[in-house]
């Protein structure tokens, strides 16, 4: 993930009352609590309505508490908004890439196809607000806050929802998490997943999400990321229960892909087929000769698998040709109960 672009406040000058340890907000030379705050606000308005379309303003506005003010299609990169309280705002189309937003407060505003990549949004609260189709790639929204906010395609790829409060949001889909429109990979659609078991348990909120809402699909993909993400959790840490997590994975993907149990029986069958090829172990049960060709043991191996069993053709009596003729054997139930549990934990709930 790309480090956040630097922050106006490193560059800021230092609040002029005296024993104040902020910085001077742009257009002043004080803090927002040494400011007269509603001729500051006054100014700040003037100055933001006579800016220019897509003229870059490097603001500092920390704890400000703004109303109706339009700041839509400006250049705001790398300003500060921290635990400002926005009411009535308009940021339509404006570039917020970088701006370090950590416990701001939007009530009734417009970020609509605004960009905020790689802005940090730690804590900050939404209500009654849209991000409809706004360029959230990278940001942080670790322990943020939603109530009624519109995120109706808006691209969330790499974003960081830490212990986010997603169930305010409206409009989530699964492609808000792809790079672009072209849903190529459900693979390449994600969050940020550089801290595993976060990313799990951010996985896990977004299935649920999901599913309240009937997308049942969507929850499905969010629900093989979340234990693909807790499986790479068990290796990191060197937990056992990596080995099984791996192969529910490649037998079923956790359940959520049933046409892996269909190939991974057609697997199993194959390569039991090989070894008792090989071995020469399938034998006519008249005793007369050894099935020879590849086509008869394929044939036995399905049949061992199915637990058909038409009797036409045996393993050899030796103990260790039985055992394995009875390992496949089992497992060709374990397959079939997988499968018949994977399309009704998929398909049943829809209805």
């Amino acid at each position: 993930m790309s480090k956040p672009l630097e922050r106006l406040s490193d560059i800021s000058s230092q609040c002029r009352q005296a024993g104040c340890t902020e910085h001077a907000l742009s257009y002043s030379a004080n803090c927002w609590q040494h400011s007269p705050q509603s001729e500051y606000l006054q100014t700040l308005k003037a100055k933001i309505t006579s800016s220019k379309k897509g003229e870059a303003l490097a603001l500092h506005l920390k704890r400000v508490e703004a109303t109706d003010i339009d700041f839509s299609h400006l250049d705001l990169k790398n300003s500060c908004f921290s635990q400002c309280r926005f009411s009535d705002c308009l940021f339509v189309g404006s570039d917020l890439s970088g701006t370090d937003m950590i416990g701001a407060r939007f009530h009734n505003c417009d970020l609509v196809g605004a960009n905020l990549r790689q802005a940090n949004l730690t804590r900050a609260a939404f209500s009654d607000s849209s991000l409809a189709y706004a360029d959230l790639h990278e940001s942080y929204f670790i322990e943020a806050h939603f109530k009624q906010t519109d995120f109706m395609g808006a691209r969330l790829a790499s974003t960081v929802l830490w212990n986010a409060d997603l169930a305010g949001i409206k409009h989530l889909r699964k492609k808000n998490f792809f790079e672009s429109d072209q849903e190529v990979d459900p693979s390449q659609a994600g969050i940020n997943e550089s801290n595993a078991l976060q990313a799990c348990e951010t996985y896990r909120n977004i299935k649920h999400y999901l599913h309240r809402n009937g997308l049942y699909e969507d929850a499905s993909w969010a629900a093989y990321r979340e234990l693909t993400m807790e499986r790479r959790h068990f290796f990191k840490t060197k937990d056992f229960r990596y080995f099984p997590s791996l192969l529910m994975d490649l037998l079923s993907g956790y359940t959520e892909k049933p046409h892996r149990v269909i190939i991974s029986s057609l697997a199993i069958v194959f390569f039991f087929s090989l070894i008792y090829y090989f071995l020469k172990i399938a034998v006519p049960s008249s005793g007369a000769t050894q099935a020879q060709t590849f086509w008869d043991n394929l044939y036995f191996s399905f049949i061992t698998f199915t637990t058909v069993g038409y009797g036409d053709l045996i393993p050899r009596s030796e103990p260790v040709f039985r055992i394995l003729a009875c390992v496949e054997a089992f497992s060709g139930p374990f397959m079939a109960g997988l499968y018949i549990f994977t399309l009704t934990r998929r398909y049943a709930v829809n209805g």
